[in-house]
């Protein structure tokens, strides 16, 4: 499993895992080598564990794969058990433990918050439900990772697997969560902000009033993350919250 795990001199008693969104190929650059904002660590009031999605390999060009895997070997339980092996190696337990990314990386953070009972999130502009992303990106893993089928047909069959909000069901766990979305960003205000409240609506996650949507406007922005000193701020006032004051 990709990874890269950063320590602060002096623990915080927290960990951030920070999962990529899209990335942008280069044909000298390994993928599982790229670990999207790694140069924030020393702004960021925890040790932080990046994870790269081993959908994207040497000897493909996918540039999005939510963790998917290829056939036969899907990606996120693998990714939340090096996530989990990690944070138990630090001492550090799920109620300290913060899952984060945009787009994609969104995804695959609350995928695996899901399957960490007490821990949290804090996504962008996250897929809620990625075959209702982008074609070219949604053909592109209905190709290589389940040989073709159609969307709908992946989604019937592994409903926790297109859908983050499926899995809070699967697992009986909807972490509590920081949702920013664009109002500005089509796919995000129209189809994945819409998935996830009908989702919830329809009882497939818990009813407890875990998720708090922020709701912003940027039309220069659309998809684009906040910026760094905006999400930096996000994370640590997070972050600290996990750590009382007589601690």
């Amino acid at each position: 499993m990709p990874a890269m795990l950063w320590c602060r001199s002096e623990s915080t008693g927290t960990l951030l895992i920070a999962f990529n969104g899209a990335v942008r190929r280069k044909r000298a650059k390994n993928p599982a080598e790229v670990f999207q904002r790694s140069t924030w660590v020393h702004d960021i009031n925890s040790d932080v564990l990046f994870l790269a999605d081993p959908t994207l390999r040497s000897d493909n060009q996918i540039s999005i794969g939510w963790g998917q895997g290829h056939v036969g070997a899907y990606a996120i339980p693998a990714m939340a058990q090096t996530a989990f092996s990690v944070a138990t190696a630090l001492g550090i337990p799920s109620s300290k433990r913060v899952y984060f990314g945009s787009s994609a990386g969104g995804f695959q953070a609350l995928q695996i918050a899901a399957r960490d009972i007490g821990s949290r999130a804090l996504v962008n502009n996250a897929q809620i439900d990625w075959t209702l992303y982008e074609p070219q990106n949604v053909e592109t893993i209905c190709q290589n990772t389940y040989e073709g089928q159609e969307p709908a047909v992946i989604a019937q069959n592994h409903p926790d697997r297109t859908s983050a909000a499926r899995a809070f069901s699967e697992f009986e766990n909807t972490p509590r969560t920081r949702y920013f979305v664009n109002a500005a960003s089509d796919n995000d205000a129209d189809k994945q902000l819409p998935a996830l409240v009908s989702a919830v609506g329809a009882g497939a996650a818990s009813a407890q009033p875990r998720i708090d949507i922020s709701v912003y406007v940027d039309p220069t922005a659309g998809h684009t993350p906040l910026p760094k000193p905006t999400t930096i701020t996000e994370i640590n006032t997070l972050l600290n919250e996990l750590v009382p004051a007589h601690e």
